[in-house]
């Protein structure tokens, strides 16, 4: 090879870096990352088959987290023990290892092949460390072109695994910080729904059933996971609201209605004054408008059918069912079957016709038994 021909290769590597390295840093959602980092990696290499492993919680155990190639169905979700295999020794050692011919190497672990029916005859593991952090270990399977995996092959390896390790950091940490944040709005809803002994658990059925019928909607999964905590939060503003009031027995006076009815105004203002208000934007639409109706009899604003927001659309229809079918001081509460025949009686009217038959379909699956409703993986958050 020439020195034309070595520079335009070296350019070709860069380039895939950089195309690489910005498509890594473009996604925090944790799943999405494990699947590009893997999948990057593969392509820059040109690898037939490849894992990502990631250490558990405790440090003892790597996880294949993401695997794609001829037997990736069967090593997904595979653990290795702390101390066995070659992906545990490169962490172990922060040293990439190339090897031409596993057969021979005292490391190989043929657990994996003889479990999955693939035969890995050569392979490439480098490990992913940012700041000191072990955070697990990528493998590489077999070049595509039948050749063992070069010298410049675990260099450009090494160069993306440190761009692969950020990205997997940034992204933990954003899963953590989002698991911490969504903890602590439970916690306020509980504490919450606490002040009144007839809602108790209001607040976290609500934000159920508002994701069942966004993902029976087909919504994405971020906005899924939006509208959950924006349910969670809906009724925040009754923290306003007097004691008395929320736990009258019986019937409420016109005034004290309107009194309740500011629930839904104290709760925008309280969480439009969170930061960063951008993150905050859905909570405060939804809080503000979940008493809308189409129709515009709904309070605050009297908003009309798609004035309304989506998510505050959505949670109505879940906050009645809810309220129609738990013992209340004015009511023994309605049966799963007869709130539903309620739902659809006001379909189109009240509630948006799409959102009823999410909420009817639901109901339908598990028999009226909303307690043995399973979602797919993906949506329980």
């Amino acid at each position: 090879m020439n020195d034309i021909q070595q520079l335009e290769q070296r350019i070709q590597e860069l380039i895939a870096l950089w195309d690489a390295a910005k498509d890594l840093n473009s996604h925090l959602e944790l799943d999405k990352v494990f699947d590009h980092i893997l999948q990057q990696m593969m392509h820059v290499i040109g690898a037939e088959a490849g894992t990502l492993w990631i250490v558990d919680a405790e440090g003892q155990e790597l996880q294949a987290v993401s695997a794609f190639g001829p037997a990736a169905a069967e090593i997904l979700d595979v653990t290795m023990p702390q101390g066995q295999g070659i992906v545990w020794k490169v962490l172990e050692t922060g040293q990439a290892e190339r090897i031409g011919d596993v057969s021979t190497h005292a490391d190989w672990n043929g657990r994996i092949d003889r479990e999955s029916g693939f035969h890995t005859s050569s392979l490439m593991t480098v490990p992913l460390i940012i700041k000191g952090q072990s955070l697990g270990s990528l493998q590489l399977l077999n070049k595509r072109d039948g050749e063992g995996f070069t010298e410049q092959d675990l260099r450009l390896a090494e160069a993306l695994a440190h761009q692969s390790a950020l990205a997997l950091h940034n992204s933990q940490m954003y899963d953590e910080l989002n698991r911490m944040l969504l903890s602590m709005i439970r916690t306020l809803a509980t504490v919450l729904d606490a002040r009144d002994p007839y809602t108790s658990g209001h607040s976290g059925r609500v934000a159920n059933y508002s994701l069942w019928i966004a993902q029976k909607m087909g919504l994405p999964l971020n906005e899924c996971e939006e509208l959950y905590k924006a349910a969670l939060l809906h009724d925040i503003g009754k923290i306003g609201i007097r004691d008395e009031l929320l736990q009258k027995p019986g019937r409420l006076t016109q005034e004290e209605y309107s009194t309740i009815q500011q629930h839904t105004l104290i709760g925008a203002g309280i969480l439009g004054n969170m930061e960063p208000r951008r993150a905050m934007e859905q909570a405060v639409a939804t809080a503000k408008s979940h008493h809308e109706r189409l129709d515009g009899s709904g309070y605050p604003e009297g908003l009309v059918g798609e004035a309304i927001p989506l998510f505050a659309r959505i949670v109505s229809v879940a906050d009645t069912f809810d309220a129609m079918t738990t013992v209340r001081s004015y009511s023994n509460g309605f049966t799963p079957q007869q709130g539903a025949a309620e739902l659809v009686r006001c379909r189109g009217e009240l509630f948006e016709a799409e959102v009823v038959d999410a909420m009817i379909a639901i109901l339908e699956e598990c028999d009226y038994d909303l307690s043995t409703y399973k979602t797919e993986r993906r949506y329980q958050i």
